[in-house]
C-alpha cells in the first residue's frame, strides 16, 4: 500500500500551473483583427480572384518567387529598385508553394503578410492609446475605428507595403514617445532599430528618421541641466544613437546596390524607377504654378475625404497640449505627420503617381492625435517645461473642466463613428481611388458590371493565359526570354518556371544580346503604351513588339481583356545562322 501511495499517479499537480491567463486586450485586438483580415484576403483573392486590388504587392510575392524557384535563383534576385523587406519577409511562406500553390500563383503569399502586419498595427494602436492614458473603453472605441477603416482593411488584404510600414512607424512613434517620458536607453534603441527596418520597407521613412533626430535632439538639449559643453554632447551621443542603426541599412542598402547593379540608387536611375516610370506614362516630373495648385488641392481633397475631421482634430490636440503644457504628447503625431507632409510635397511636385494610397498614413495619424488629446491623464515629463502645472490650474473650474471633458470624450467618439462611411465613400470613389474604386465596385455587385467594372475585374487574366500557354508547349530550361518587370504574373502563375529567362537572372544581358545562340527558342513582348516602353526586349530590340524587331516570327498574340491595357504576343526565334 505504501509503494501504491507514493506512486507518481497520485501526485497532485498545483492548480495555479494549470491556470490559463487571460490575453491582454491588444493581444485580443491582434488575433480577432487577423482573423477578420484573413477571412477577407481569402474571399477575395481565392474565391473572387481580385488579384488587381495589389499589383506592386502581387510582383513582391514574385520578386520572392525568384529568389527561390527562378532558373537562376539568388538572393540578389530581390532587386534593388524597392526596399527589399517587404519582399524578403515573404521568401519563408513562397518556400511553401508546393504544398499549398495558391500561395503563389494566386500571390495568397502577400495577403497573409499584409494581414499580419495590418493586425500588428492595430495591436501597436491600442498599445500606443494605453500608454498615454486613455480609458479602456474609449481604447477599444479608437482601435475599431483606425481596424475598421475601409482603406486600412483595403492594404490589410491587398498585399500591398502599407501595412509593414505603417506597422513600424507606430513602433517608431510608439517606443520614442516611452523614451520622452521615462528616458530607457532601451526604448530610445527600440525606436533606432524599428526607424532601420522601417526604411527598408518603404523610403518615405527618411521623413520620418529626419522628424525624430530633430525631436531627440531638442529634447535632450533642453532637458539635459549641464554646462553647454556637456549638453551639446549629451545631444549628439542621443542623436547618434537613435540614428546608427538607420544611416547603416541606408549605406549598407545603397553599398549592395552599386557592388552587384553598378548603381546605389536603383530608384532613381534604374529603366525600372520611380522617375522612368512618370516618364514612360507622359507624366513630368516639374509641374507649373497651376498644376503645384491643383495637385495641392487634390491632396487636401484626399486627406480630407479619408479623414473629414481631420482639421478639428488638430486643432483639438494642440489646444489641450497647450493647456496641459505637455509638448511630449506632440512626439507621436510629429512623427506620423512628418511622413504625410513628405508625400505631400512629393504628390505636389510630381514626384510620385497620385494616388490615394499615399496618403493612408494620415488614419493612424488622427487616431493617436484622438487619443492625447482625450487621455485620462499624463505622465509628468522630466523636463521644467512640462514637469510643473501650477496649482490653481488644476483647481479652479473642477466643474467645468469634467463637464467639457466628457463633452469632448462624446465629440470624440461621434467624429471617429463618422469616419468609417467617409472613408467607405473614399475608397469607393473613382476620383478618388483612382485605379482600386473600379475593381472594389466589381467586387461589391458581383451581377450585373459595367464595362469598366467588369474591365477592372479580369486583371491579370490574360496574363494567366500567357502563362498556361507557354506552359502547354512543355519548353526546356531557359528557352523563354521575357522581363519580368511585367510579366511577372507570367512567370509566377507557371507551372515549370524555369523555362523562363527573366530580368533577374545573372546572364540576362548575355542572352538579350544574343537569344537564339543562348538557347532561347520564344521570347515575350508586352504592346509598347506606358510602362510596356521600358520592357528590356522593346529597348533592346525597336519594334520587338510590332513585327520580332528582326529577331523572331510571330507566334500568337494575346489580347488584354482588363483595364491595364497591355497586350502580349510571343515570337519564335529567328537563328542567326
Amino acid at each position: 500500500m505504501q509503494a501504491v501511495a507514493s506512486s507518481p499517479r497520485f501526485v497532485a499537480v498545483p492548480r495555479r500551473l494549470v491556470r490559463l491567463h487571460r490575453p491582454s486586450d491588444a493581444v485580443v485586438w491582434f488575433w480577432s483583427t487577423l482573423v477578420v483580415y484573413l477571412a477577407v484576403a481569402l474571399y477575395v483573392t481565392l474565391i473572387a480572384h481580385s488579384e488587381g486590388l495589389g499589383q506592386d504587392g502581387v510582383s513582391r510575392v514574385a520578386i520572392a518567387n525568384r529568389i527561390l524557384f527562378s532558373r537562376d535563383p539568388h538572393l540578389a534576385a530581390v532587386g534593388f529598385v524597392w526596399s527589399p523587406l517587404p519582399e524578403l519577409v515573404l521568401v519563408p511562406l513562397v518556400a511553401l508553394k508546393s504544398l499549398w500553390p495558391a500561395l503563389v500563383q494566386e500571390a495568397f503569399a502577400g495577403n497573409i503578410i499584409s494581414a499580419l502586419f495590418m493586425a500588428g498595427a492595430a495591436y501597436q494602436i491600442f498599445r500606443f492609446l494605453e500608454e498615454v492614458g486613455v480609458r479602456r473603453w474609449l481604447r477599444w472605441v479608437l482601435t475599431a475605428t483606425f481596424a475598421f477603416h475601409p482603406m486600412i482593411v483595403l492594404y490589410a488584404i491587398n498585399s500591398m507595403s502599407e501595412a509593414m510600414f505603417i506597422f513600424f512607424l507606430l513602433l517608431v512613434a510608439r517606443h520614442l514617445q516611452r523614451w520622452l517620458r521615462t528616458h530607457e536607453m532601451s526604448a530610445l534603441a527600440s525606436t533606432a532599430f524599428y526607424l532601420a527596418a522601417l526604411y527598408l520597407t518603404r523610403y518615405e521613412a527618411m521623413a520620418a528618421a529626419a522628424a525624430v533626430v530633430v525631436i531627440v535632439g531638442f529634447a535632450t538639449y533642453v532637458g539635459t541641466r549641464r554646462p553647454t559643453a556637456q549638453r551639446v554632447r549629451a545631444t549628439l551621443l542621443d542623436c547618434v544613437i537613435v540614428v546608427a542603426p538607420f544611416a547603416t541599412a541606408f549605406v549598407l542598402w545603397a553599398f549592395t546596390s552599386w557592388l552587384i547593379t553598378g548603381t546605389a540608387f536603383q530608384q532613381l536611375s534604374s529603366a525600372y524607377g520611380n522617375t522612368a516610370q512618370l516618364q514612360s506614362r507622359g507624366l513630368s516630373t516639374s509641374l507649373t504654378l497651376g498644376q503645384e495648385l491643383g495637385a495641392v488641392n487634390q491632396a487636401m481633397h484626399w486627406m480630407l475625404a479619408l479623414e473629414p475631421f481631420l482639421p478639428v482634430v488638430v486643432s483639438a490636440c494642440v489646444v489641450v497640449v497647450v493647456w496641459r503644457r505637455d509638448w511630449i504628447a506632440l512626439a507621436a503625431p510629429a512623427v506620423l505627420g512628418a511622413v504625410l507632409a513628405f508625400m505631400f510635397w512629393a504628390q505636389v511636385t510630381g514626384s510620385v503617381l497620385q494616388l490615394l494610397r499615399y496618403f493612408i498614413v494620415v488614419i493612424p495619424l488622427v487616431i493617436l492625435m484622438v487619443g492625447v488629446t482625450l487621455a485620462r491623464r499624463t505622465t509628468p515629463a522630466p523636463t521644467p517645461a512640462t514637469a510643473v502645472v501650477a496649482g490653481w490650474r488644476q483647481r479652479a473650474m473642477k466643474w467645468s473642466w469634467v463637464s467639457g471633458r466628457a463633452l469632448a470624450v462624446a465629440a470624440g467618439v461621434v467624429l471617429m463613428s463618422l469616419s468609417i462611411p467617409a472613408g467607405y465613400r473614399a475608397v469607393m470613389d473613382p476620383t478618388i481611388n483612382v485605379g482600386y474604386a473600379t475593381a472594389l465596385q466589381a467586387l461589391e455587385n458581383r451581377g450585373q458590371l459595367t464595362l469598366a467594372e467588369r474591365w477592372a475585374s479580369l486583371r491579370f487574366v490574360t496574363d494567366h493565359t500567357v502563362s498556361q500557354y507557354v506552359d502547354s508547349l512543355h519548353l526546356a530550361r531557359g528557352t523563354v526570354l521575357v522581363d519580368d518587370f511585367l510579366g511577372f504574373v507570367i512567370v509566377m502563375s507557371s507551372s515549370n518556371t524555369e523555362q523562363f529567362v527573366i530580368t533577374s537572372d545573372r546572364d540576362f544581358q548575355q542572352v538579350l544580346a544574343d537569344p537564339d545562340a543562348n538557347g532561347v527558342r520564344y521570347f515575350l513582348v508586352p504592346s509598347e503604351q506606358a510602362l510596356g516602353k521600358l520592357d528590356a526586349i522593346n529597348r533592346a530590340y525597336p519594334g520587338a513588339y510590332v513585327n520580332g524587331g528582326g529577331i523572331g516570327t510571330l507566334v500568337k498574340q494575346f489580347n488584354d481583356v482588363s483595364d491595364s491595357g497591355t497586350n502580349w504576343r510571343l515570337y519564335r526565334t529567328t537563328p542567326t545562322s
